[in-house]
């Protein structure tokens, strides 16, 4: 079956599921009782790794399982999809138009706790008890509730030392003859090279693995080593391209959240620096709208360079009710990490936009997934030591919509 077929029949499994009504009728539908709906969630950045890693892993599952269905949900509200350039790009480029997908608005959440669900390119869910396996790349965070609610069945492939969650599922659409479609292969193998910065030696973003499903993909679909550069630059390309764009959804564009028990921070990854992003007028309304009711906002941003690959980092911690101290501990966790070393050092020029502390990455090898942990960490630390301080930490009720469905 080609892929565009099934992602139509995806669509067509899920109305059969939700029997085209409410989920108050879900046990009324029509659908055989020993055929069970699984769904492929990638992470609520939806990043081309997380967009491309659902799509495919349930499209190889499919032809393998044929008893059940599963059908692949990209993890943002369908009005966000167009903040994602280089997802579109590249779905647009394999003939995938937006109409077909399924996104996390499409499923009524009452549904959502009847399915077994299958993790990609993340592991901390919502979710959990319902989840039967994970694919992910990520540090594992087994210490968090989410994750201690896994079913003792699930199954885990997590790879720290891959630069790509598809490489995992390159793995295994690979391991076996069928399916075979060129859609996903070069869906997997435009994600990697990506991902790995198409294997720069200084940015050390991949592993063995990574090189190896390439090179295989590579056999499959008949291409040269030498296309991976001009497919890599038109990623990138795409990815930072921002000219349709407010300044607020630029920093929704890659955005994840850390939430703790009392805290809700937004992480925003941006394709430009974060320097230069504030100089932009109506940079701060942004930043205002962006953050909400948050007590502190992380904003990190990374430009590469069109002429020669290099990559630069920066990150910013800005706290818009002014709370200096909280700020200044979030920024001495980053400082001091061992593991890894983020070497981070202030701009040359120094900037007082909101009060913020702006830092250069000189490690720019260290990614968001190597800094999300270290921030999240302080944030524990700093409510255990303030535990009955509510004037130095907001406290929430609920999530802050963050202008998101």
């Amino acid at each position: 079956m080609c892929l565009l077929r099934f992602l139509a029949q995806a669509r067509g499994a899920l109305g059969r599921h939700l029997a085209e009504a409410s989920p108050a009728v879900w046990a009324a539908a029509s659908v055989d009782p020993g055929r069970k709906l699984h769904l492929v969630i990638g992470n609520e950045s939806c990043d081309l790794d997380s967009a491309v890693s659902a799509l495919t892993l349930a499209f190889v599952y499919a032809q393998r399982h044929r008893e059940h269905d599963y059908v692949p949900i990209l993890n943002i509200p369908r009005r966000d999809y167009p903040l994602k350039t280089e997802v579109g790009y590249l779905f647009g480029k394999c003939g995938i138009a937006e109409p077909v997908l399924l996104f996390r608005d499409d499923i009524p959440r009452e549904v959502a706790q009847n399915v077994n669900v299958i993790l990609v390119d993340h592991h901390v869910s919502p979710l959990a008890p319902n989840v039967t396996e994970i694919l992910d790349h990520r540090p594992l965070e087994d210490s968090s509730a989410s994750f201690k609610k896994l079913p003792p069945g699930c199954e885990l492939d997590i790879d720290a030392t891959v630069g790509s969650c598809a490489t995992l599922v390159a793995e295994r659409y690979l391991a076996e003859e069928e399916p075979r479609s060129a859609g996903v292969a070069k869906l997997l193998h435009a994600t990697i090279v990506l991902d790995t910065i198409n294997f720069a030696p200084a940015a050390k973003r991949f592993g063995p693995k990574d090189l190896a499903m390439v090179e295989q993909l590579e056999r499959e679909l008949n291409s040269q080593k030498d296309q991976r550069t001009s497919n890599f630059d038109e990623l990138v390309a795409a990815r930072a391209d921002i000219s349709k764009l407010t300044l607020t959804e630029v920093l929704r564009k890659d955005m994840k959240i850390l939430q703790t028990d009392r805290q809700v921070v937004p992480l925003a990854g941006m394709p430009i620096l974060v320097r230069d992003f504030v100089e932009k007028s109506g940079a701060e309304k942004a930043v205002r709208e962006f953050g909400v009711e948050s007590n502190l906002l992380v904003i990190l941003g990374m430009y590469v360079s069109p002429a020669d690959g290099q990559v630069q980092r920066d990150l910013a911690l800005i706290s818009l009710s002014g709370q200096s101290q909280f700020v200044e501990r979030v920024r001495l966790a980053l400082v001091e990490s061992n593991d890894p070393k983020l070497e981070l050092r202030p701009h040359e020029v120094d900037t007082r936009f909101m009060g913020g502390c702006f830092l250069r990455q000189h490690n720019v090898q260290a990614t968001r997934k190597h800094i999300l942990p270290i921030v999240k960490q302080a944030l524990l630390e700093w409510e255990a030591e303030h535990d009955c301080d509510c004037e130095e930490v907001y406290f929430f009720k609920e999530k802050p919509q963050l202008g998101l469905s």
